[in-house]
Order: C-alpha cells, then sequence, then structure tokens
C-alpha cells in the first residue's frame, strides 16, 4: 500500500485588490498567543538570528513581497548594557512583524559613555535618524518587552497608541491613565505635535510619564489594544529606583508647559557619534552631553 502524500496547501492569497497589504486584523496566517517558552534561552548571538535570516537587508530591514506594505516603521530600542536581551527581542519580533506584513527595520540607540542615562535624548535623536530614513512611523520599544499575542499591530497608528499597555510584572493592570512606557507607536507628525520626549530626566524613570502628559495636554487620545491581545512579558533584570524622585515630581508637574521648548527641538542638546549598520540593526551612538550638577548630586 502506498503512502498517502501530504498535497501542498494553496498559498494564501494575502494582497488586497489594489495590491496592497490588508489591515493587521484580517491577515489570515497570524497566530495570536505567542509562546513563551523560547524567552528563557540564553545567549543567542546576532550571528544566529541572522543566519535564520537571510531575507534581511541591511539594518534588520524587510518588506513583503506578496503585499505591497501599508506602512514603514522603525522599532526603536533604547539601549545600555542588555546584550542578551536585545537578540533576544529581535529574533522575537522579526517573524511577528513579517506576518504583519510591515516594511520595517530596527534602530537601537546607545548612549556614548557611562554617565547618567537620559533616555529621552537618545529616543530623539533615533526618531531624527529614523527621518532619514523615510518612515511613517517609529514604534519606541523597552528591551525587555515582549509581545504575548502577534494580533496587537505595530502599524502605524491614527493616534498615539501604547502597545504594552498590559504587562506581566504589573499583573496585567493599566495602574493609570497617562502610562505609555514599554512600547509606544508614533506617526512621524504626531511625535513632532508633542516635541518628542523631554531632554530634561535624567538616570532612569518619569519621562514616559512625561510623555503621555504630553500627549493628553495635546488633547490626544492614548489608543490602546484590549487586554486580551496587549499582553507583554517583562523580563528579569535588576530593578533600578527612581534617582530623583523630587526632581522628577517637579517636572512632570508642568509637563504641559515644557511642551513647546524641551525636547526634539533642542537638537544641541544631543550629537550622533557613530552609527553602524549591522545586519539586525542600525547602531546609534548618542552623546548626551554633560549631566546637571543637582542630577548627579542626587546619583
Amino acid at each position: 500500500m502506498e503512502e498517502a502524500v501530504t498535497k501542498p496547501k494553496p498559498p494564501l492569497k494575502i494582497a488586497e485588490e489594489d495590491g496592497s497589504c490588508p489591515a493587521v486584523e484580517r491577515i489570515p496566517d497570524l497566530q495570536g498567543a505567542l509562546p513563551q517558552a523560547t524567552l528563557l534561552i540564553q545567549n543567542l548571538q546576532e550571528g544566529e538570528v541572522h543566519a535564520v535570516h537571510p531575507e534581511l537587508g541591511p539594518g534588520g530591514s524587510w518588506k513583503p513581497n506578496d503585499c505591497q506594505a501599508r506602512d514603514k516603521i522603525a522599532v526603536i530600542i533604547p539601549y545600555r548594557d542588555r546584550q542578551t536581551h536585545l537578540t533576544r527581542l529581535i529574533d522575537f519580533l522579526i517573524p511577528i512583524l513579517q506576518r504583519q506584513r510591515l516594511d520595517f527595520r530596527f534602530i537601537v540607540t546607545e548612549q556614548y559613555g557611562n554617565d547618567l542615562f537620559n533616555k529621552g535624548r537618545i529616543m530623539n535623536a533615533a526618531f531624527i535618524f529614523a527621518e532619514s530614513l523615510g518612515v511613517d512611523c517609529v514604534v519606541f520599544h523597552d528591551v525587555d518587552m515582549f509581545p504575548q499575542d502577534d494580533r496587537n499591530p505595530y502599524s502605524c497608528p491614527p493616534g498615539p497608541r501604547h502597545l504594552g499597555a498590559f504587562v506581566s510584572n504589573l499583573g496585567y493592570q493599566l495602574w493609570y491613565k497617562e502610562i505609555v512606557g514599554g512600547v509606544l507607536a508614533v506617526s512621524m507628525s504626531d511625535y513632532r505635535a508633542v516635541n518628542g520626549y523631554s531632554n530634561q530626566f535624567w538616570a532612569w524613570g518619569g519621562e514616559d510619564d512625561d510623555m503621555g502628559q504630553r500627549i493628553l495636554s495635546l488633547n490626544y487620545t492614548i489608543e490602546r489594544p484590549n487586554p486580551e491581545t496587549g499582553r507583554y512579558s517583562m523580563l528579569k533584570h535588576v530593578k533600578r529606583k527612581r534617582t530623583a524622585p523630587k526632581l522628577i515630581y517637579k517636572l512632570l508637574g508642568n509637563s504641559a508647559n515644557r511642551v513647546a521648548y524641551d525636547g526634539l527641538n533642542e537638537t544641541d542638546k544631543w550629537t550622533i557619534r557613530k552609527v553602524t549598520t549591522r545586519p539586525l540593526y542600525y547602531h546609534l551612538y548618542v552623546d548626551v552631553g554633560e549631566v546637571p550638577e543637582e542630577w548627579r548630586a542626587k546619583a
């Protein structure tokens, strides 16, 4: 008796009538809930990831060949001392973004030197670099945030979209309305409208809440996914305490008033020292200038 031969399935017809890719909610080959066991794998090397994904272009770029991508995005990852997390995150995101039929690339933005961290400045620098690549929107993505469902759209939103709304270490609860930390998608025009991130927060904490207040002060609605598809696993790491809570809360008390002058328009606050185009991402080294003495004293 001959063995039954499994006939290959016909390829999925993805493209819309005009040739464009469908919106994420209409893509038929998304998986939904994603297995998280792979997050436990340690010491994944960049070369291993690139070997599995030879289809990637410079900077980890890719676009679909079965339809015309609706959105050209850049995933911006602020980075310091988390190489294992970084490689694992990019490896995890690549197939998700491919299934969502996005035209994507990755930008890793790293602060030059070892002084107090200024996340806002390296994000603003990366945004301006992303503009030079001609993208439609950016997704700011913390290095330890891993989506649990591929139906959470990384496409360009009509308004600021807080993708990382429901996080494992926060009990999958939305704690307050201004929260936009973890993963935030925003169009290029909306990011310029809120004047980017504040440049005034040093060390850890405050800049994401300040961004949330900026967004709300300009009468934007912060869009969020539903609690089922918007879940993220946060990888364990050494927790950092807010360095100067009094300085942070003072700044948060006047977030709306600083939008006009504190942010993306202060291009003298940072310098991109070096850009390296790697197989998986563009790597920016950003000089953020001198740390104010009042912040250094609290470090």
